[in-house]
């Protein structure tokens, strides 16, 4: 989903910053390459050594935990089999779940117990299998569940459809949390550099994390819960900035591969752990205690050279790049040090003509005025909050097919990887507009098909989540660099920005779209299906931008794929 970072040159933040793990990198990453005014062509970063594997190794872990920290709910707040405890004839000590006489209990439907209701006793005796039952039922107050699992669930008994909500309302916390951590993780990131947040977030997530696996009840559970997902919010953008500006633009989309694999990775490592410790509480200290690792950060890893020319520190910056040549085994060259120190000496100037710049606010001002603008921005957005919505929505169903839960989950995260790789490798041949309206279509499609394989055939539901994920990834990936190509260069950013923020909409509806299937059990897919629909119609609506100079200006920007193509692709 992150693929195409690496087509994109670093660029300090605008002011709105990403919304989500999976789109933080694309929007500290400014499309029109060239324009940056820090330069990105320092020879002697550009190669791959041990020293700068190490690095990468290091940034790698904490970009591999961020899945772990961002999803962990999805087993954390899981589902466990249960039933109704038989309090007069029943030793909730010494019982089974499933014993001989449940069926003379409580009642069935399809061959299966109802967890809610049992029958009422008419004759108590003291064992349940002779003990006799009327055909009258009556709510339980009292559960037996299955040993092998711990969730909080059978934690705090949130049992039945009366507190299903309390078993989706971690997710949507968790989102609503990284969303509000946006608004200080861009101004750190941008004060104190990028590796300070990276060491911040990633530490605090760490320890508020590790806070919420010794709650005491529910309501202490979901305060740290968003504490956890505020705290580190900006530890994925963070490491993958960073991880970038290590490179030249010669190795950037081999590391930019390597980097976007993490979050599927770190999903493959957090279904793994959940598969072999079944207790919740475990689970996250298996999860957050290599978190720590982040205090070693500062002594692995340099600043980034970029960032410190941003704030005019030439000399800090000089000494990073020598640092980074002497391990990488090569001279730094006078034009790199007359660059850095010109850099250094422009920037008072860069910062005061940035005070020029529109403001995001500004920006959508601008774009309402224009009616073709903001037509195409509303269809963006509707995009952007699909995304989300089924991405999100199909890593959370995954666990409900049928079969084992966990393995369907690492194959729904494994197959982003083809995903991303298959749209790096298409987008640029077939064009955008097909790309993204061909994968929403089809992820659509997939989505819908699932709702007609029947119930046993749970191999070939599993094969249609993979491809409705597998779709939606090449759709998420397509969508980033279709936006930043189709707005004029003064308002790019800020718009990038804007559409990634209202995808949160998306990412905060989809752990709440199980309760939809209390009211018919295909619905969350169908809602999925018609939604991906919708949204691949809308995108026919945007013009082809593959080959064509980026819009400078509005009117650029409405005649858009009217102009003529340059001989060459736009991407470096």
């Amino acid at each position: 989903m992150q693929l195409f970072c690496c087509q994109q040159y670093p660029s300090e933040s605008n002011g709105i910053s990403s919304s989500t793990p999976k789109e933080a990198e694309q929007n500290n990453y400014d499309a029109n390459c060239g324009d940056d005014e820090i330069p990105n062509d320092f020879p002697e970063i550009d190669h791959i050594s041990l020293y700068t594997l190490r690095i990468y190794v290091i940034l790698g872990i904490p970009m591999l935990l961020s899945a772990c920290f961002t999803m962990s709910y999805v087993f954390t707040a899981g589902t466990v089999s249960y039933r109704c405890l038989l309090t007069e004839c029943e030793d909730p000590v010494n019982t089974t779940l499933y014993p001989t006489w449940l069926t003379t209990a409580v009642p069935y439907a399809d061959g299966v117990s109802e967890t809610c209701t049992r029958y009422t006793v008419q004759n108590i005796t003291d064992s349940c299998s002779t003990t006799v039952f009327t055909n009258e039922t009556e709510s339980c107050d009292a559960w037996i569940y299955e040993t092998e699992k711990l969730t909080i669930l059978n934690e705090w008994d949130l049992t039945c459809d009366a507190n299903l909500w309390k078993l989706s309302l971690p997710g949507t916390i968790n989102n609503v949390g990284q969303f509000s951590g946006l608004i200080y993780s861009g101004y750190v990131s941008d004060r104190f550099g990028r590796r300070n947040l990276l060491v911040l977030a990633t530490t605090m997530s760490t320890i508020l994390g590790l806070i919420r696996s010794f709650s005491l009840n529910y309501e202490m559970f979901i305060i740290f819960e968003f504490l956890d997902a505020m705290a580190g919010a900006g530890l994925y953008s963070s490491a993958f900035i960073l991880g970038m500006e290590f490179v030249g633009p010669k190795k950037r989309v081999f590391v930019s591969i390597v980097m976007c694999c993490m979050y599927p990775l770190g999903e493959v490592f957090m279904a793994l752990c959940a598969m072999w410790i079944r207790s919740w509480r475990h689970l996250i200290w298996a999860l957050y205690i290599p978190g720590f690792i982040a205090v070693s950060i500062p002594f692995i890893v340099p600043e980034s050279v970029r960032w410190l020319l941003s704030k005019g520190r030439g000399d800090e910056a000089e000494s990073v790049l020598r640092t980074i040549a002497g391990k990488n085994g090569v001279e730094v060259t006078q034009e790199s040090i007359d660059l850095i120190k010109n850099t250094a000496k422009k920037n008072q100037i860069e910062k005061k003509g940035a005070e020029s710049k529109p403001s995001g606010i500004s920006a959508l001002r601008q774009v309402f005025r224009e009616r073709v603008l903001l037509l195409r921005l509303m269809a963006c957005a509707f995009g952007w909050i699909t995304n989300t919505l089924v991405y999100y929505g199909l890593s959370l169903q995954s666990v409900t097919v049928a079969g084992d839960q966990y393995v369907n989950f690492i194959l729904v995260a494994l197959v982003e990887i083809p995903g991303n790789l298959a749209c790096w490798a298409l987008v640029d041949y077939m064009g955008r507009k097909p790309i993204l309206s061909g994968s929403f279509f089809l992820s659509g499609v997939f989505c819908i098909l699932a709702i007609f394989v029947p119930e046993d055939w749970w191999y070939l539901t599993l094969i249609v989540f993979l491809g409705g994920k597998f779709s939606i990834t090449i759709a998420f990936s397509t969508i980033y660099v279709y936006t930043t190509e189709m707005f004029p260069t003064p308002f790019r950013h800020s718009l990038l920005g804007f559409c990634s923020m209202i995808a949160r909409i998306g990412s905060m509806i989809a752990p709440q779209m199980p309760l939809l299937a209390t009211y018919m059990a295909s619905l969350p897919m169908l809602v999925f299906g018609a939604v991906a629909l919708v949204a691949s119609i809308l995108s026919l609506s945007f013009p082809e931008t593959a080959g064509i100079k980026l819009p400078d200006t509005i009117e650029e920007a409405v005649v858009i794929g009217k102009l003529k193509k340059k001989p060459k692709s736009i991407i470096p």
